[in-house]
């Protein structure tokens, strides 16, 4: 039931960013399910089980889930838009968010989210990264939503390096070490000690955001020595592979659907580590409808007419229009406009932070080194 929350959040982005009726209707019926089967959770109960017979919907084979996230993305991203049933969606994700504070924040266990492996009955037995790196990133992201975000992020890293950043035996009986080529490298589960490149770099995504969130150097250098061990696992013909165990072999899921995604997410973090051969939106808060990429200019629209992006450019903007509005140039953020800070490297570029309050259709022209700009 919780990849439903997974799958419905994911619908919705489709719709924000195609504008088709039939991806929100099917977001929509997302939630509703997720909204008719709640519960308020406990210890060994999560607010929605991990695994039921779909067939009756009562045969519950497996209770507990701590990967109530994209339940929580989902109604959230409903209730901003008005989309749907409010009371009932508000209730959904008031239980599940209370749950998540109360119980897998407080006492680590992590557990219920990858499905090819023994059913396990105690939370504590098989606790996996993935959820708790990814409620990380969401509070990092939305530090509004919880007054102890800072706290939660730390000890949700430290809790992860300490329980997967070790040095493992695998299931083949295979040691591999904790700390290789100086990066930390990290296991999925505890029922799957490999060390896997989706994950580490996951990790490293998130260690990112924590340094640009709270200006922790240490944070960022460990994330640059684990994304560049993850970089090893992208052959050159474009095939990643998934762990240094050849028998793993290459999942597509965690190669293309997992693995590159945390690169862009670092890079958006880090701006300095994006390329510099060209220029880049790294990250905006609402869906990209569209972007274009010229010389001397870079247009992109979102599906929200507020927001905020994130660019690298390797010149400064001369001129920055949202809505064919020139927007003013700041010192610093809080109000409607932009602000360009210089890299400092030896490649040059500039990172652009733009802030929009009317329009989502956003224009940059850039001076182009002709006489005149």
């Amino acid at each position: 039931p919780v990849k439903v929350g997974e799958l419905g959040y994911q619908y919705l982005r489709f719709y924000e960013q195609s504008g088709q009726g039939r991806f929100l209707d099917a977001a929509l019926a997302c939630a509703n399910a997720l909204a008719k089967f709640v519960r308020p959770g406990d210890y060994s109960h999560s607010p929605w089980p991990f695994r039921v017979d779909a067939k009756t919907n009562t045969n519950i084979r497996e209770e507990y889930s701590a990967n109530v996230l994209g339940p929580v993305m989902l109604f959230d991203e409903l209730l901003r838009l008005g989309k749907g049933n409010k009371v009932a969606f508000t209730q959904a994700r008031e239980l599940a968010w209370t749950w998540l504070m109360q119980y897998p924040m407080t006492n680590n266990n992590w557990s219920g989210y990858f499905e090819d492996i023994e059913i396990h009955r105690d939370p504590t037995e098989n606790p996996n990264q993935y959820t708790a790196l990814e409620t990380a990133r969401y509070i990092l992201l939305h530090p509004e939503i919880d007054s102890s975000w800072r706290a939660h992020a730390a000890g949700i890293l430290k809790w992860v390096t300490e329980t997967f950043a070790g040095d493992v035996t695998n299931a083949e009986g295979q040691h591999e070490a904790g700390i290789q080529f100086g990066a930390e490298v990290i296991s999925e589960q505890r029922d799957d000690l490999d060390k896997m490149s989706s994950h580490t770099a996951r990790f490293a995504s998130v260690l990112a955001l924590y340094s640009e969130k709270t200006g922790d150097d240490s944070a960022r250098e460990r994330a640059f020595r684990s994304f560049n061990w993850a970089s090893y696992f992208c052959r050159d013909n474009g095939i990643v592979k998934t762990s240094v165990d050849e028998g793993t072999g290459f999942w597509f899921s965690d190669g293309y659907g997992d693995y590159m995604r945390h690169f862009l997410s670092g890079m958006a973090a880090v701006p300095d580590w994006a390329p510099s051969a060209s220029d880049h939106l790294l990250r905006a808060s609402s869906v990209v409808r569209s972007v274009v990429y010229k010389k001397g200019e870079v247009t992109y629209s979102t599906f929200d007419r507020a927001g905020t992006e994130v660019l690298r450019l390797n010149v400064p903007p001369r001129q920055i229009l949202a809505g064919g509005k020139a927007l003013p140039q700041l010192v610093d953020g809080g109000s409607e406009g932009f602000i360009v800070e210089p890299l400092l490297n030896e490649r040059g570029g500039f990172v652009v932070r733009v802030r929009h309050d009317h329009s989502g259709d956003i224009r940059i022209r850039t001076f182009s080194g002709r006489r005149g700009d």
